[in-house]
């Protein structure tokens, strides 16, 4: 029978966190084939544990004020007591690190690694990577090549597709989805906005997301003189149902794991424009399912996206090869295989 602990203690609603949620129940099937349980874990407050509120099997709650706390530590044990975990899987830094304290020696561990910034263990932890980019960083820093796994991330098939350029009564629609965070890069995309205006090219454009960019990218918006065209259009609960009513997608980041709100725009028929980044060239082939261009480059972000808009059949084409790929390559079957394989690694049992 075996145990299976599997820890998250992210406070939002992003991209780590859904990861988690889509593991979640793979891991609870992987377990129940040999009659054992994974047990969940989330942070007390958080918006996993108010979204999974009434859940069946429910998730375990913890706080999670740092990894060192005495409060925070003994909820880790006392969790672990009642798991009997023979796996632990955290996702990001702060559970990896608690429950590295509290584990069993006989457990197995495991970190899967969303972005650059995490600790090497080289005696006993697995890594698995999201990006194929993040796995060779793992092995550099020297973590075991056999302990570091690549698990690509995964969207399900989204319920409504795009249908680009085909609102012709309109301007077509620019959009673009993330933490409205430096890193995301959208004040790159707002100044290739404005170039694209200049350009005489018609457009109106909506990001949305929230953060603490948001005043700077409102000042931005308002600099440019693009209040007309661009918005700010706060959170959204379905991003999928958000991008399948846009033209054209883009995502203009500087730094990505394997970013999930591309496979969705992908995933829905977007023709996307992407920053060539670690990551999204693992996921984009040039002109063939996408376009890559330099990141920080706003001439060359708005000259790609006059592009897709300037050739519209073109552009679908690209969004129906990427809706294939993600289908083929990156949907939750894929997962669950891959996951599969990498567990049966990691216990023994392959």
């Amino acid at each position: 029978m075996i145990a299976i602990l599997h820890a998250m203690l992210g406070k939002g609603l992003g991209g780590l966190e859904q990861v988690f949620l889509d593991y979640q129940p793979i891991l609870e099937a992987y377990a129940a084939t040999d009659g054992g349980v994974a047990t969940g874990v989330v942070r007390t407050g958080g918006r996993v544990a108010a979204q999974e509120h009434g859940r069946v099997p429910a998730l375990a709650t913890m706080p999670a004020h740092t990894d060192w706390d005495p409060i925070t530590l003994g909820a880790a044990r006392k969790l672990v007591k009642a798991a009997a975990p023979d796996l632990i899987l955290s996702h990001g830094q702060r559970p990896a690190r608690l429950m590295a304290k509290v584990a069993p020696a006989k457990a197995v561990l495991a970190v899967c690694v969303h972005k650059p910034a995490f600790d090497i263990d080289t005696t006993r932890t697995h890594y698995l990577c999201v990006g194929q980019h993040l796995a060779r960083l793992a092995i550099e820093r020297g973590a075991p090549a056999h302990r570091v796994h690549f698990v690509p991330n995964a969207v399900r098939p989204p319920t409504l597709l795009a249908a680009p350029f085909s609102g012709m009564d309109r301007p077509p629609l620019i959009v673009a989805a993330g933490r409205l965070h430096p890193k995301k890069g959208f004040d790159i995309l707002i100044a290739a906005l404005a170039l694209l205006r200049d350009e005489g090219v018609a457009f109106e454009a909506q990001i949305a997301g929230e953060g603490d960019e948001r005043g700077k990218l409102e000042g931005l918006i308002a600099q440019h003189g693009l209040a007309e065209r661009v918005r700010l259009v706060g959170w959204r609960d379905d991003v999928s149902a958000f991008l399948a009513t846009g033209d054209v997608f883009a995502f203009p980041s500087h730094q990505e794991g394997f970013p999930l709100v591309l496979l969705e725009a992908m995933a829905v028929g977007l023709p996307v424009a992407a920053s060539a980044i670690p990551g999204p060239v693992e996921m984009i082939a040039e002109a063939v399912d996408g376009r890559l261009v330099p990141p920080g480059d706003a001439a060359a972000l708005a000259t790609s996206l006059a592009g897709l808009i300037a050739a519209p059949s073109r552009a679908v084409a690209l969004g129906v090869a990427a809706r294939a790929k993600v289908l083929a390559d990156y949907g939750p079957e894929s997962l669950e295989r891959r996951l599969g394989a990498v567990l049966d690694l990691m216990l023994g049992r392959a």
